[in-house]
Parts: structure tokens; C-alpha cells; sequence
């Protein structure tokens, strides 16, 4: 949903460490809130250095209409959430510094973060609120946080339909 099945893992690149700011990869548009500067930018420097990555050559999200950019690969953890849960990601993946850009750790990021937010418990409400609480945190019952699960949803269930379908060939 994110990313697209992992086809956008970012429009942007930081070019302030200081403001956040930073600028469209392909456009050179300027963009003033590309990280939140001191919850985000320094995990995301720390993690593009251990990683072997120049930080302010790394893509991220933009940011959207309000808010902030900043998320990283295919399932756009922003880089505090990613700190977070750096330690859970390694033991489960196995990488001494799990990366939020390669699809193996990004999945399982998201599959401990799910299962963190209720997804675990299974079922489409259990699942559902945990999509809406991944977009829109505390107000996970808003429109917008509503909205974004039914997305979700509806994503995976075509998903699961193809799989299915395969399946049974």
C-alpha cells in the first residue's frame, strides 16, 4: 500500500540536517519538511552510516499536503519508528543491521509492527484497526485513518484472491 508493492520507496532526498528540509529526486522541488529534524534526522543518519549509505543521497518519502516525509523502502517506516525497532528487526532477520530498503527486513519490520498494533490477534477487525493505527497512530478512528484501512484491506484481499487463484493451478 505504501510504496506501491515496494515500486516507490521514496520521491526525496534530505538535504538539511538541521531543518529537515530537502528536495524532489527527479524535480529539485523544494521541500521544507522533508524529516522531522529531532525525532527523525539523527536515527536516519546513524542508520545510513552503518548501512554504508551517504544519508543525504538515500531516498525518502516527501512529505504529503501536512506533515512530514521521511519514511524509508518498501514499507516506509520513518527512521525513529525504525530505531524503535532496529533490535526485534535483527533477531527475527537475521542482519546485524537489518535494512528498511531491502524487502526481506522491511517485511519483517512490518510483520513485528502489525502484530505489535493488534494485527497478531487475526481477523479483518484485528487487522483492519491495525492498518488504521499504522497511518494515523493515536487517530487511527479518524476519516482519514479509516479510509486508509479500507485500502489495505481491499489491497490484500485482491492479494489473497491471485495467491488463491495460483493455487489452485
Amino acid at each position: 500500500q505504501e510504496s506501491n508493492l515496494g515500486e516507490n520507496v521514496g520521491q526525496c532526498y534530505l538535504t538539511n540536517t538541521t531543518t529537515g528540509e530537502g528536495v524532489g529526486k527527479n524535480t529539485g522541488k523544494y521541500f521544507s519538511n522533508v524529516m522531522k529534524p529531532v525525532r527523525d534526522i539523527p536515527p536516519f543518519i546513524d542508520l545510513g552510516l552503518r548501512l554504508g549509505y551517504d544519508p543525504l543521497k538515500q531516498v525518502v518519502s516527501c512529505p504529503q499536503s501536512s506533515g512530514y516525509g521521511g519514511a524509508m523502502g518498501p514499507a516506509q517506516f520513518i527512521p525513529s519508528t525504525w530505531h524503535l525497532y532496529e533490535a526485534r528487526i535483527a533477531n527475527a532477520s537475521g542482519q546485524a543491521v537489518p535494512n528498511p530498503w531491502a524487502a526481506p527486513d522491511a517485511i519483517v519490520a512490518m510483520s513485528i509492527y502489525f502484530s505489535d498494533l493488534g494485527a497478531g490477534v487475526g481477523g479483518y477487525s484485528a487487522e483492519h484497526t491495525a492498518a488504521a493505527k499504522y497511518y494515523a497512530g493515536g487517530s487511527w478512528n479518524s476519516r482519514s485513518g479509516r479510509t486508509y484501512a479500507n485500502s489495505v484491506m481491499a489491497l490484500a484481499s485482491s492479494i489473497q484472491s491471485n495467491i488463491e487463484l495460483l493455487s489452485n493451478n
